[in-house]
């Protein structure tokens, strides 16, 4: 079994490289990819700490939290496949210009 505290770092480091990603990053499809990263970060704690306790509560919340980012992905894709459709550009500090 591998301890928490591995899998705790582990999570804390996939966290650490999608917020670094969000933040650096100004095109709608990598800032996707690292909230699916972040994400994925807070589900590998859930679930690691779930498996340290013995109980199942964690797990279950982390298929609940896989489900709601699933969902959060294919709106966010479907956003982008409608501003290419636009405008053909992937950057989102375009979409902050108000026209009149």
């Amino acid at each position: 079994m591998i301890p928490l505290m591995y899998c705790l770092i582990f999570a804390a480091i996939l966290f650490v490289i999608g917020l670094l990603g969000i933040m650096i990053r100004r095109n709608l499809y990598f800032l996707l990819l690292s909230f699916m990263i972040m994400s994925n970060g807070a589900i590998i704690a859930l679930v690691a700490a779930s498996s340290y306790w013995q109980q199942s509560d964690g797990q279950v919340l982390a298929i609940i939290a896989v489900i709601a980012v699933l969902a959060e992905i294919c709106v966010g894709l479907a956003l982008l496949v409608k501003l290419i459709y636009r405008r053909k550009i992937f950057n989102i500090d375009s979409l902050s210009e108000m026209k009149g």
